[in-house]
């Protein structure tokens, strides 16, 4: 197998949870954005909603590496659609209780499972950790990326993505 050219960009996204206030668990999953860069210091995560603006916006035919930081207490099997990537790796990240900040920690690498070389469309995302694919953006358009819980992909894990310009007839 061939692999992907370097990335270009590298987009730190989270996997969230609201905690119920009326049960001891999840209210909701969510997708969101990462503020800062975890590597250097703790960094703030932004939960987003199906409905809100695209947040990830590729250009065509770049490649990037999506960081999935995990700051839930589920595994959660993430697919992308459109596109095949690579698994480089995994890293233990501390959580900020209170405000979900992620934080890489040093030395805690490891790479992909045996299972998971060659391309994929679906990686798990283990709590506490972030996991770091690799993938080339061809095809222009506006497509999803979710959690494939079913329970998780109908309560908010789900999110748009657009490669390229916003095309007529796309939501925001």
């Amino acid at each position: 197998i061939t692999p992907l050219p370097p990335e270009t960009v590298t987009r730190p996204l989270a996997l969230l949870e609201e905690e119920s206030a009326f049960t001891d668990g999840p209210a909701a999953a969510l997708l969101g954005t990462v503020d800062g860069d975890p590597n250097a210091g703790p960094a703030g995560t932004m939960p987003q909603l199906w409905a809100d603006d695209v947040t990830e916006n590729p250009a065509v035919g770049t490649t990037e590496v999506w960081e999935l930081y995990n700051a839930s207490a589920d595994a959660h099997p993430i697919h992308i659609h459109e596109l095949t990537f690579e698994v480089v790796n995994r890293q233990d990240i501390d959580i900020a209780e209170e405000s979900h900040a992620v934080e890489v920690v040093p030395g805690t690498e490891v790479g992909p499972e045996s299972w998971e070389t060659g391309f994929k469309d679906t990686v798990t995302a283990y709590p506490g950790q972030v996991t770091r694919v690799r993938a080339r953006f061809e095809t222009p358009g506006q497509f999803v990326w979710h959690c494939h819980i079913v329970e998780h992909e109908d309560n908010e894990m789900m999110r748009a993505y657009r490669i390229g310009p916003e095309q007529p007839g796309q939501p925001g």
